[in-house]
């Protein structure tokens, strides 16, 4: 029988993050072009860990999911989530009674956009 041990699972765990991260620092770059000339790539890259570790604060892991709260941090800055401006908008983000998938999209459709949404 074959048994994997967590500090095992913890690796293939971060790796599997830090390709994601590495994914989302080039797509964004096609996806946020303004914003991607504003930060730069190290901007960007540290932007991305901010928004895994924020999604996965809020109990956000779905791959997608994380995505859009990664773009709405390139939209409306990295703590829009906290920022009274987006009260109304952000709020079902920390409803634990809804469905992680479900608190994403509703606050998407709050904003105003639709998953995957880029700068216009």
């Amino acid at each position: 029988m074959l048994t994997i041990r967590d500090e095992q699972m913890k690796v293939f765990r971060d790796l599997q993050i830090q390709d994601f991260e590495k994914g989302r620092v080039r797509d964004l770059a096609g996806r946020f072009p303004k914003r991607w000339a504003e930060l730069g790539e190290s901007g960007i890259t540290a932007l991305v860990k901010a928004g895994v570790t924020k999604s996965f604060s809020l109990g956000i892991v779905g791959e997608e999911d994380v995505e859009n709260i990664i773009n709405l941090m390139m939209l409306h800055g990295v703590d829009f989530d906290t920022q009274e401006e987006f009260a109304y908008e952000a709020e079902p983000l920390r409803d634990n009674e809804l469905p992680a998938d479900a608190r994403v999209s509703l606050a998407l459709a709050r904003f105003g956009l639709k998953p995957g949404f880029g700068e216009d």
